[in-house]
């Protein structure tokens, strides 16, 4: 066997083998993926929820304090402006 025949021989087998471990990779690092996105989605809903109670307890509360200040100064929509200067 001529060395340019046992070069692309090994060359050959190299690229096989290095094609077979890439693709046996990525096939595992999807699945894993795959397995771990209905847990992200969960997560992400869960945040979303917690925002959303948050905004609604900031709401209520705006809410009460503005109650209470409309009982220490009423809004009555009237306009008040101050002495007019020359």
């Amino acid at each position: 066997m001529s060395t340019a025949s046992k070069v692309t021989l090994g060359t050959s087998i190299a690229f096989a083998i290095g094609s077979f471990v890439f693709i046996n990779y990525s096939q595992q690092t999807e699945r894993q993926s795959l397995r771990e996105g209905p847990i992200k989605d969960a997560i992400r809903i869960e945040e979303k929820r917690k925002k959303l109670m948050r905004n609604s307890l900031e709401h209520q509360e705006q809410k009460q304090l503005k109650e209470q200040m409309e009982k220490v100064q009423p809004l009555t929509g009237e306009i008040i402006t101050g002495p007019l200067e020359k």
